[in-house]
């Protein structure tokens, strides 16, 4: 079967894929490059309304909180920058999700070109890319993707503080992995790795004021965020302990959910190994895994970078091991990007005495991505035809803001400030309305306690929800309540097609207070 397919067309010393330099910088920053532009053109070209994710990003960005009651703090103020500095266009928060994806991408790269030599790093540009990780999921912008480039980062200036042990590099690392706090908590499954291999393999480091100065500096930074979550009563922890359904486990659960948590990972990495078994050819692949089993063990064992590859999947396994907690897909992203390096390591040694390597390896990238791309194009072209209802991405959040904002200025001449509804209907209108407005979730300071109470009851609200409002909302009188179609680009119809209600909530404080009907 491999000589048949070694003399296959994109095998062959004839094919494209033969002049292609697999250890150019040209080709990484071409891959980078072509990957930002691709993603984020389908996605604005396609796209009627940012995805869910990236609303509740935005309106939790504009408040610039010390955490939310989901997350911690980090990409909601990442994305806020951004569009201060850029402008409010769907386009650049496509972008800034790519653009966090590259910036994970970057210090793997860095690593593995240092240790395993600039064909590696050409390998795994491309095989990063080989994973709805980094392709169909990216698009949407959200903790997830805030947190990515953390994580890269945080293995990059571990593995110099432990190679040069030097000071700048070791508080880098506390620096880093601070930062990585911010982004989402998962930071802390890397530093629990980190720790082990200092304890089981670096102890000399213990010794080093390095290790103490990350400790420092990492807990200074955290500090504030800290303060917040005691004050808070732990909201995010208690919100990700919830979703990971771990109180009250059945015992058979503390083995499935590991096993479940592997399956997924794998699942998750597959294309990366296709790519490299069709390559290396099914004979080749079964000797060497066969024969190196042992080795990579060892290998693990000694190279921090690998270390850094495996342990995080371990560490995860083990928490689900030990709480029997279904744990999320999101986990694995930054570890997937990571595992890239090590399918690029691997590549790079089986690209020896076999001259077609390079052109299958190829080849089967250009076919997995370029099946990936169809497949999101896929979504958005053929999911109207077979849905009853629209996805997220297909509203049209600017046509249903323009709708309430007409409503709103037939009974208010300033611009509403606030919003109140749920996050979708909510959230959209508040990120599309002429004047960015701050979204009361569902009424409640459990979700929004930024809102200042006396000023919204003072100046009105807009309120965008599906449920019919009761005659109160905030303890503001509702005006004129009417339930409204959500448009659809090029109005389309669906059988479930979704409806809002809006209502003008007047002023219950101040000069323009007006009093319910009844009261």
């Amino acid at each position: 079967m491999d000589t048949d397919y070694i003399k296959s067309e994109f095998a062959s010393d004839k094919s494209i894929f033969a002049r292609v330099n697999i250890g150019s910088v040209w080709l990484v920053l071409a891959v980078l490059t072509a990957h930002l532009v691709l993603y984020t053109a389908i996605s604005a070209i396609f796209a009627s309304n940012l995805p869910l994710d990236a609303i509740e990003s935005l309106y939790w960005g504009r408040e610039w909180q010390l955490g939310y009651f989901k997350h911690p703090p980090m990409s909601a103020w990442m994305i806020d920058v951004v569009v201060r500095l850029f402008g409010r266009s769907d386009w650049i928060v496509f972008a800034s999700s790519q653009l966090c994806t590259i910036l994970a991408i970057i210090p793997v790269l860095f690593i593995v070109h240092e240790r395993y030599g600039a064909k590696a790093c050409g390998y795994t540009v491309l095989a990063v890319f080989l994973t709805h990780f980094t392709t169909l999921t990216s698009i949407e912008y959200n903790v997830n993707m805030g947190f990515l480039p953390f994580w890269s980062w945080m293995v990059f200036t571990f593995l110099k503080a432990e190679e040069k042990d030097s000071l700048f590099w070791w508080g880098m690392f506390g620096v880093v992995s601070a930062g990585g706090m911010y982004g989402k908590y998962i930071a802390g499954v890397f530093l629990i790795s980190a720790t082990l291999w200092v304890l089981l393999r670096r102890r000399d480091l213990l010794l080093r004021p390095g290790p103490y100065l990350a400790v420092a500096m990492f807990l200074i930074a955290v500090t504030p965020h800290v303060l917040w979550l005691v004050d808070t009563d732990f909201l995010p922890i208690k919100y990700a302990m919830n979703r990971s359904g771990s109180e009250g486990t059945a015992w058979y659960l503390h083995f499935a959910m590991p096993i479940k948590y592997l399956i997924e990972f794998i699942y998750s990495v597959a294309p990366m190994l296709l790519a490299l078994a069709i390559a290396a050819g099914w004979q080749r692949m079964k000797l060497a895994s066969f024969a190196r089993v042992g080795d990579l063990i060892n290998d693990v064992w000694s190279d921090p970078f690998l270390f850094a590859v495996i342990g995080p999947v371990i560490v995860i396994a083990a928490i689900s091991l030990g709480l029997g907690a279904d744990i999320k897909t999101a986990w694995s992203i930054p570890l997937g990007v990571v595992f890239a390096g090590l399918i690029g390591a691997a590549a790079n040694s089986l690209d020896v005495g076999l001259g077609s390597f390079k052109q299958r390896f190829i080849a089967s990238w250009t076919i997995l991505y370029g099946l990936l791309v169809l497949i999101y194009v896929g979504i958005f072209v053929f999911s109207p035809m077979v849905k009853s209802k629209p996805a997220r991405m297909q509203h049209d959040g600017p046509a249903l803001t323009q709708i309430v904002e007409k409503y709103w200025y037939n009974h208010e001449a300033e611009p509403f400030e606030y919003t109140i509804g749920s996050r979708w209907p909510g959230g959209t209108v508040a990120w599309y309305a002429s004047q960015r407005a701050s979204l009361f979730e569902k009424a409640s300071l459990k979700y929004s306690p930024w809102i200042d109470e006396k000023d919204l009851q003072t100046k009105g609200a807009v309120y965008v929800d599906y449920k019919e409002p009761k005659t109160k909302v905030a303890g503001m009188c509702v005006t004129d309540p009417q339930k409204v179609r959500w448009p659809m680009p090029d109005g389309r119809v669906y059988k479930k097609h979704p409806e809002v209600w809006i209502a003008v909530l007047k002023p219950a404080l101040g000069s323009n207070a007006v009093t319910c009907e009844g009261e």
